[in-house]
């Protein structure tokens, strides 16, 4: 069964969206977001290299930081795949993504302060 596209409620017809409001909703954050990806790449990198150096030093901490900055980034930016967004709708898919994200930071506070 198909499913709203932003709420993620099923949907009875072969519609998209359950509503107009859904669909404005939808469209306005594809918009938005296509402007952040870019930010989004950078700060996936940057948290590597940070983690990559990390691991080249063998410094725990290095490693915990750039585990740190790729949870700061999906926390802000929270791009989720299609299949999740088809599976949960946008606007749930987002909520998953910021929790991960919060996972992420837990996991680089652990590996580089506590370990």
């Amino acid at each position: 069964m198909k499913k709203c596209r932003y709420c993620g409620k099923e949907l009875d017809s072969d519609l998209e969206f359950c509503s107009n409001e859904c669909e404005n909703s939808y469209r306005k954050i594809i918009e938005n977001d296509r402007h952040k990806i870019k930010y989004f790449i950078l700060g996936i990198i940057l948290g590597f290299l940070v983690m990559f150096y990390g691991v080249v030093s063998s410094r725990n901490c290095m490693i915990g930081g750039g585990i740190i900055v790729m949870g700061i980034t999906v926390v802000l930016l929270p791009f989720t795949t299609p299949e999740t967004i088809a599976l949960f709708g946008n606007k749930k898919s987002r909520f998953i993504g910021r929790i991960l994200g919060m996972i992420l930071i837990a996991v680089g506070i652990w590996m580089g302060l506590i370990r």
